[in-house]
């Protein structure tokens, strides 16, 4: 009886927005200790922006105007860490814009109030959910949303092939990722990494516009939430073949040889390094996957990025990419540390403190088909 009234609250809240000019969203992206990004789709273009419980505007705004846009992204910052943050947004459409010297706005609207939390490393624990490899199913990726508690939930990971590949357009890739989430992404944090199918077709640079980070690369970066020091890889394409075709060979070993520069320094900063628990999460996972005549990027990731990853003292890494389970133990894969692959259109819900981080896989169904606790290094 509960779901069914928060299904039905979500709906009413849906229709409500829509009737606005708000086609989907809100949803929260980018979460730090002191900052976090609102992003909504509007029916037409116009301007945007945020209100704050105190009454401060925040507009969308380029090199100091305002724009007009349907995909709308405005970044908040001057936040504490654990602040709580009540906001509402809300925007103007774009009647006439043929007088770039006089464009026509015509009604406002604005959404109703909404809360997110920002990031707190002196939390004791954090806790969040992971989907990946749905691949457009999204009747399966609504029953698994909804089973999520947001009242013991810090944020969502999103480990890439939510959609496939194709030619993204703003509202099909809205449509497929953020909206089977309902009302969850109005108050939980969206953190994503790209999934080998986020990666071919044209238009891939929207991905990063609906995933927006405060991080210089759009697709691999660090963050930390309670005891949680996380880093987040772009393993990018899985194949030779479709590697050179979609990347090239020396731009995609270029990429990748990026990361492990980049990773050299994040991971042994005083920032990553102290932390009580550090996970790596990416869509491809670093095995020597048995298959040897397909998978070469998960060889290749093994035995180029493992190795430092042992010596940065990863506790657990958590891939997808295979729609299939998988439990590598510490000491096997040349790692120190486990492995989990998290199987297609699953589940994954995360709880860590500071000696140990606890694992639960969930079908659609809601039948738990995986749970295990991890030490965490001392």
């Amino acid at each position: 009886m509960k779901r069914v009234a928060v299904f039905l609250v979500t709906v009413l809240i849906s229709t409500l927005l829509r009737a606005q000019d708000i086609k989907a969203g809100p949803w929260v992206s980018g979460v730090r200790e002191s900052s976090v990004t609102i992003l909504w789709t509007s029916e037409k273009p116009g301007l945007a922006w945020v209100e704050l419980e105190d009454g401060t505007l925040k507009y969308e705004t380029f090199a100091g105007r305002r724009v007009f846009h349907r995909l709308h992204s405005i970044q908040l910052d001057g936040f504490r860490p654990g602040q709580v943050v009540r906001y509402r947004i809300g925007g103007q459409v774009l009647t006439d814009d043929s007088n770039a010297r006089k464009p026509q706005f015509g009604d406002t609207y604005s959404s109703g109030w909404f809360r997110v939390r920002t990031f707190d490393p002196a939390a004791t624990e954090c806790r969040f959910s992971i989907f990946n490899d749905i691949h457009l199913r999204a009747r399966e990726y609504r029953k698994l949303a909804a089973q999520v508690d947001s009242s013991a939930t810090d944020f969502i990971f999103l480990n890439g092939d939510i959609v496939s590949a194709g030619n993204y357009v703003l509202d099909t890739l809205v449509h497929y990722s953020i909206e089977p989430l309902g009302s969850l992404t109005n108050g939980l944090p969206l953190m994503f990494a790209r999934g080998n199918h986020e990666g071919r077709g044209n238009n891939v640079e929207l991905v990063a516009d609906v995933y927006p980070e405060p991080s210089e690369a759009p697709f691999y970066y660090t963050f930390r939430e309670g005891p949680v020091a996380f880093v987040v890889f772009d393993a990018g394409e899985t194949g030779e073949s479709r590697s050179l075709l979609f990347c090239g060979k020396p731009v995609y070993e270029d990429y990748l040889q990026e990361q492990i520069a980049w990773a050299r320094k994040e991971l042994f900063a005083p920032e990553f390094r102290d932390a009580p628990v550090k996970l790596c999460l990416l869509h491809v996972p670093m095995i020597d996957h048995p298959d040897q005549s397909d998978f070469l990027l998960q060889r290749w990731l093994n035995r180029a990025m493992v190795p430092m990853l042992n010596e940065a003292g990863i506790d657990l890494m958590i891939g997808a990419d295979l729609h299939e389970f998988m439990m590598c133990e510490p000491g096997s894969m040349g790692a120190d540390f486990p492995i989990v692959v998290n199987d297609d259109v699953r589940r994954m819900d995360v709880r860590c403190t500071t000696g140990r981080v606890s694992v639960r896989m969930f079908a659609p169904s809601g039948k738990l088909e995986f749970e295990r606790e991890f030490p965490v290094k001392e």
